[in-house]
């Protein structure tokens, strides 16, 4: 409408003649700033050629009315939003809840006004071909670790849960005892070595460098006292080490003082090579 607005009136009362001339006045000119295509010589021809571009132009606006009003809306709020991973994704995608990252994601689609389907679509097409790739490091799965760690060494539950627990006493005290690490970089360390205990690779790591640093008689405190079984090996180490000996409850050096109950699995494993 705001063509005509422009045009203004056609005519007036004054000028008022017969077959849309200029009834004997000044000629009609076209209002100002009209586009050449839509001026005529009088002003029912250019109400004439205005008129069908009115006409498109407002079946276009209405369409796009049509078309925003069916678009999905985003919803109320950020939180409102949700993901269903398919099979594909639940590996990584299961639960998102208590993801930090899916607080950012719901926050961004809002702000970018993406609705719940456009969400659930934007998010499927992101990870399902990176999960068909082999692009998504594997899922961290407790219960698998504990699974192959038994399997790998051949230890029932018990004693698995039992060396999972020293494995992880031994790195604490490992983490604790290092020298040379920066004051600011201790933490991290700390935190690195105790991650290994996530993994059943990690631990046989962390069993295997506790294993080697004993052969040298290398104490780690912290390490878990009752660690199964000595074998006839860790019997004949054992002969020299100052640890069995209960005269050294005071030795100056912490990692050779008397360990009690290192004696006591010393003399079990005595008695059952006897």
């Amino acid at each position: 409408m705001f063509l005509f607005e422009r045009i203004g009136p056609f005519f007036d009362a004054a000028d008022a003649g017969g077959g849309g001339g200029n009834g004997g006045g000044e000629a009609w000119a076209a209002p100002e700033g009209l586009p050449a295509e839509f001026a005529g010589t009088t002003a029912d021809e250019t109400l004439s050629k205005l008129l069908p571009a009115f006409n498109d132009v407002n079946g276009r606006v209405e369409g796009l009315r049509t078309k925003l009003a069916q678009m999905p809306a985003r919803p109320e709020t950020a939180d409102a939003y949700s993901f269903e991973a398919d099979d594909k994704l639940k590996p990584w995608l299961g639960d998102l809840k208590d993801n930090p990252a899916w607080d950012h994601a719901r926050k961004a689609a809002f702000e970018a006004g993406l609705s719940q389907d456009q969400l659930q679509k934007f998010i499927g097409g992101v990870y399902g071909p990176m999960a068909d790739a082999g692009m998504l490091s594997t899922p961290f799965d407790p219960a698998a670790e504990v699974k192959s760690f038994m399997t790998a060494s051949g230890m029932d539950r018990t004693a698995a849960t039992t060396a999972l627990q020293n494995t992880e006493a031994f790195a604490n005290g490992l983490g604790a005892q290092l020298k040379g690490v920066p004051e600011s970089m201790k933490a991290d360390v700390q935190a690195l070595l105790v991650s290994m205990t996530d993994t059943a690779a990690g631990n046989f790591l962390l069993q295997s460098l506790s294993g080697r640093l004993s052969e040298n008689g290398i104490r780690v405190s912290g390490e878990g006292g009752s660690q199964g079984e000595l074998t006839d090996e860790d019997v004949k180490r054992l002969h020299t080490d100052p640890r069995i000996d209960p005269r050294n409850r005071s030795h100056p050096d912490p990692d050779k003082r008397f360990d009690e109950d290192l004696r006591r699995r010393y003399d079990a494993a005595c008695s059952r090579v006897k």
